[in-house]
């Protein structure tokens, strides 16, 4: 090979590796950033939510709630931690799964709850870290907390009504209630 030839292909490599640098580590980046904080600032800042200026949640995570008083989110295979979020990778054959599903359903039979209209809460989300349940499943726990609370079930139809979050542009996906945003406005409502 000729040493001309060596020096230019080292030429080309090293300026396209710059121009690479440039282009995907500077330019696509803050583009991006840019586009995000203007066309979406709320979600491109993670949709925290603020109570007396401290930051108590975000409406894109569900938390890991010990309470029985609260509405609860689905089930997470890694306890709502957001480092290692994931899924549990159990596939419908999986014998550990049925256990695991058999278990949740006792525990939700021995809340009051019938799994039958909370499905979403006998398996995990693929995330682990999904804050939204079926608005029949918010109504399903909105019962058993009207019994333990002794608040009228219209009043508590009416919260949950407030944060139903309808399918995008009518088809995609399905009505959906927030929980983390419910639960923050049960908590408000309780004067918890």
């Amino acid at each position: 090979m000729n040493s001309k030839n060596i020096a230019n292909d080292w030429e080309v490599s090293i300026r396209f590796l710059f121009i690479s640098i440039l282009v995907l580590g500077f330019m696509y980046p803050l583009i991006i950033t840019l586009l995000s904080q203007s066309l979406g600032t709320h979600l491109a800042n993670g949709s925290l939510i603020y109570q007396d200026k401290q930051v108590i949640g975000s409406s894109l995570l569900a938390k890991n709630e010990e309470r029985t008083d609260l509405f609860l989110y689905r089930p997470s295979a890694n306890q709502y931690d957001t480092i290692p979020s994931s899924a549990s990778n159990l596939g419908p054959s999986s014998m550990e799964l049925k256990k695991q599903v058999e278990e949740r359903k006792k525990v939700l039979i021995s809340a009051g709850i019938r799994p039958e209209h909370c499905q979403e809460l006998l398996y995990t989300s693929g995330s682990g870290l999904d804050p939204h349940i079926t608005s029949e499943c918010a109504r399903e726990q909105g019962k058993v907390l009207s019994f333990i609370t002794k608040i009228p079930i219209e009043t508590i139809d009416g919260m949950i009504d407030q944060f139903v979050e309808k399918s995008y542009f009518g088809f995609i996906g399905r009505e959906r209630v927030n929980v983390t945003k419910l639960n923050i406005a049960w908590k408000q409502f309780t004067h918890e």
